[in-house]
């Protein structure tokens, strides 16, 4: 990884941390309402990369999975996996998969969104293809 953009990467997960600390309790429990997850939840999700879960769209792309399509029907769920998948510890693997193209192949083995993924892939699918 570039030193450069590692130094940027820190310095913006430090940013965001010291933001959520400079938060009384009244404005950290808005905000987790807001965004729909506990209160304990938000230091997790501000210690993490400001990328994290970028993989999710395009996994689910990869699948043939309209992203913005299940984000409308299903919102809960887009953001429940959405913090899975960033506090995921295959993002690279995840990643490196997505880029050779071989995502599909592989991330059942790793991915802790498989079951659901493969679950929206049967709904999506046409009652033709189903069993």
């Amino acid at each position: 990884m570039d030193p450069g953009a590692a130094i940027k990467r820190w310095r913006e997960t430090w940013r965001q941390r010291h933001e959520l600390e400079s938060l009384d309790r009244d404005q950290r429990d808005a905000l987790a309402r807001d965004i729909g997850v506990s209160a304990d939840m938000l230091p997790l999700l501000a210690a993490r990369d400001p990328g994290a879960a970028e993989e999710l769209p395009r996994l689910m792309e990869a699948l043939s999975l309209d992203p913005d399509r299940i984000r409308r029907i299903h919102s809960a769920l887009m953001r429940d996996m959405s913090l899975t998948c960033s506090g995921c510890t295959a993002a690279v693997r995840c990643r490196q998969d997505l880029e050779h193209e071989r995502a599909p192949a592989h991330y059942a083995a790793y991915c802790p969104n498989a079951g659901t993924l493969l679950d929206l892939q049967e709904e999506a699918a046409p009652e033709s293809a189903r069993p």
